[in-house]
């Protein structure tokens, strides 16, 4: 894959359910398949990766860290601590946000055994980036390079993400999403779209659910519009939008991958 970044966007997204997602691991023609069609531009939902039931227990533990001790930022290096930290649209980031966002690395544990329950959806990552299936998951980092599962929480009136391109190159085809806030129950407006070759956005948490892992090309201009941006902004409340990533991120030592393109906020 070319590591430079394009602001054209050449696709005709088209949303699917992926039917069988673990075939991806055992069927090589079948993970082609897949592969061809998500470079052309087609998302994948594959339903129900994890219950609801878990998806509300994991937004109830980070809440809980949210509320009671402070947030601050971690370098990604080795050995480094799970940390939790606010971007209230930093300048200093690659692109422009505001979230609280929660961090995992596969060297810590935790309570939910997350990289373990994981596991499955980043060896289906791999696949599709013709990788090793158990690339990047082990307890360091390989070529520089580290799987780390990020959690989002977008606050209701200002949670928000510019539309952006995500770098494609040897760590990475898609990076897996799983929705884990209902729009039209969690939250009302705004969301996580890509956006087609017209200019038209689908919204993704309108069309899947709670535990649904989404998978589309990193290269698909996307973002996430302001979460009912008509009230009253309250952090504390952790009232908004919550998404479950599985990113796999260099070291921050490491400058040869290219970082996301900041494409505005439009």
């Amino acid at each position: 894959m070319e590591n430079q970044a394009i602001t054209e966007n050449i696709f005709a997204t088209r949303l699917k359910t992926l039917e069988n997602p673990s075939q991806i691991l055992t069927n090589p023609e079948y993970a082609e398949e897949i592969r061809e069609k998500i470079i052309q531009g087609e998302v994948f939902i594959a339903k129900q990766v994890c219950s609801p039931e878990w998806v509300q227990q994991v937004k109830t533990y980070l809440t809980r860290i949210g509320n009671s001790s402070l947030p601050n930022y971690k370098p990604i290096e080795m050995g480094c601590p799970n940390f939790h930290r606010m971007n209230r649209w930093d300048p200093r980031s690659y692109v422009k946000a505001c979230f609280h966002q929660f961090v995992f690395f596969p060297w810590n544990q935790d309570m939910f055994n997350f990289f373990e329950v994981a596991r499955e959806t980043y060896q289906i990552k791999n696949v599709l980036s013709h990788n090793p299936k158990d690339k990047f998951l082990g307890q360091t980092p390989e070529e520089d390079c580290v799987s780390r599962i990020a959690f989002q929480f977008y606050p209701k009136s200002v949670g928000g993400l510019n539309k952006h391109i995500d770098p494609v190159d040897h760590h990475q085809l898609c990076v897996p999403i799983m929705i884990m806030s209902k729009k039209g129950v969690d939250f009302e407006t705004g969301g996580v779209y890509a956006e087609t070759a017209n200019g038209e956005k689908i919204y993704l948490d309108a069309e899947a659910d709670p535990g649904d892992v989404v998978y589309f090309n990193a290269r698909i201009p996307h973002g996430v519009e302001i979460i009912d941006e008509h009230k009253k902004e309250d952090w504390l409340s952790f009232e908004g939008r919550w998404m479950m990533l599985f990113a796999i991120n260099k070291l921050s030592t490491n400058n040869a991958i290219a970082n996301a393109l900041d494409l505005g906020n439009g």
